[in-house]
């Protein structure tokens, strides 16, 4: 067979719907019309690069040029973002190729640095530390959950989105076809799939497949991040019981860890 051809080069307003399908599989839900807006705002107009395989856009790196505060003196750094790669086109090299490219522009433009935020259970980041970023700081979200059950219908509904447009969301959906029961202290909460919809309930409904137990600070914590998940089940802070299978697809469906 032969080679597929790789292009890179910048974006244009044309890849709006192929870079909603790039970032739909990466990131999650989010609107074509979003995409256009972003194309337009001044942090996409200068360096958005996209790769380019065989015609189809598979992959894409955004550089905005920002400063840095060091010790209170202002400095211009490249600041990386938007970078995605559809699930198609993993495993390719194509993110590496465009951080290359990148790196390139960046220091073209007399820029000393460059610069990026991420999440510590992200794949990408075995990339970042490939190209010599380390840490700097840490950050923290906080989220308002004084209404669990509405918090958390928040979450699956994302998740339930995002499935149904993901290249691999078929095989996950089918594979988290579960009844989970969330038991804390204060309240309890069972999460189901029906068909390709998420049900949030107050209260124990019928028979569960996962039982997750713990304070409501330890249930909070783990969505969305699969290190935090595991290491309060080593500590005994979460006790999840049920099915290795069954409780390997919770474990996916809660982290948004996909792929295991």
């Amino acid at each position: 067979m032969p080679k597929p051809r790789v292009v890179i080069r910048l974006a244009t307003q044309r890849d709006a719907p192929a870079l909603t399908r790039v970032f739909r599989d990466a990131y999650g839900p989010i609107p074509t019309a979003a995409i256009r807006r972003w194309m337009r705002s001044k942090d996409c107009r200068k360096d958005f690069l996209v790769a380019v395989v065989d015609g189809v856009v598979a992959s894409s790196v955004n550089i905005q040029y920002r400063e840095l505060l060091i010790d209170g003196v202002p400095i211009r750094t490249g600041g990386i973002a938007g970078v995605a790669t559809h699930g198609a086109y993993r495993h390719r090299g194509l993110a590496t190729r465009l951080m290359k490219e990148a790196l390139r522009r960046i220091r073209d433009r007399g820029v000393s640095n460059a610069s990026l935020f991420t999440g510590f259970n992200l794949p990408a980041i075995r990339i970042y530390r490939r190209f010599g970023y380390s840490e700097v700081s840490a950050w923290r979200s906080f989220e308002d959950v004084r209404r669990p059950m509405e918090w958390m219908k928040g979450r699956f509904a994302f998740r339930g989105r995002w499935l149904r447009t993901a290249s691999y969301g078929k095989r996950i959906l089918d594979d988290l076809n579960r009844r989970v029961l969330i038991e804390t202290p204060a309240w309890r909460a069972t999460v189901s799939l029906d068909g390709r919809t998420f049900k949030v309930r107050a209260g124990r409904r019928g028979r569960p497949d996962v039982v997750m137990r713990g304070a409501p600070d330890a249930v909070f914590s783990c969505f969305g991040d699969h290190l935090i998940f595991d290491r309060l089940v080593r500590q005994g802070k979460l006790r999840v019981t049920g099915a290795p299978d069954a409780v390997r697809a919770w474990r996916m469906l809660l982290t948004l860890r996909w792929r295991g």
